[in-house]
């Protein structure tokens, strides 16, 4: 059962980074290009991105909690809050051809989830001694810890971090969806 983790984190985390540096292109240029080089692309194929992304995520976190019997934390919890109505929600939004509410809920949701996942990723990076001042899991009467790293790829690459690169991803996709 947990033979293929080490193969799955690893292939996360190159995944991860490559959606970073995919996002990073993207915000580029849609602030300073305007669009120029990918609107016509994403334009094309926005609805299969946002539910691959999406759905994608819901499946992962399913599989690391239901499968691999990894307790998501209470931070998780909260990101995991603004993942899965997204996954119904572009469903419906793309049935229904909503480009006008449906970013701006997706917007919203995935600010909600990077604002989490940040702050979980910093506190993972906090030093044990030092992190007792803080206090990131909410009293939920489970013992999954918050700095707990499920995910330890190249020394820093953590499920929040793959979290925190989704959901930046997710909003300059729904900015993109918003402008066209």
């Amino acid at each position: 059962m947990m033979t293929f983790l080490p193969t799955l984190n690893f292939l996360l985390a190159v995944g991860g980074l490559a959606l970073a540096a995919a996002t990073i292109v993207l915000y580029v240029d849609y602030f300073l290009l305007k669009g120029r080089y990918f609107r016509d692309q994403i334009k094309e194929g926005v609805w299969p991105i946002i539910a691959g992304v999406t759905i994608g995520t819901v499946a992962l976190t399913l599989l690391y909690s239901e499968y691999f019997k990894f307790v998501p934390c209470s931070l998780c919890w909260l990101q995991r809050i603004a993942i899965y109505p997204q996954a119904l929600m572009v469903l419906l939004a793309w049935k229904g051809g909503d480009t006008t509410r449906f970013p701006t809920y997706g917007i919203g949701l995935s600010i909600f989830g990077f604002i989490v996942a940040v702050y979980q990723y910093i506190y993972q990076l906090i030093p044990a001694g030092a992190r007792d001042s803080f206090a990131p899991c909410l009293i939920d009467g489970s013992n999954a810890d918050c700095a707990v790293k499920v995910i330890n790829e190249f020394g820093f690459v953590t499920f929040p971090l793959l979290s925190a690169v989704t959901f930046a991803f997710l909003i300059v996709i729904y900015l993109y969806m918003r402008r066209s």
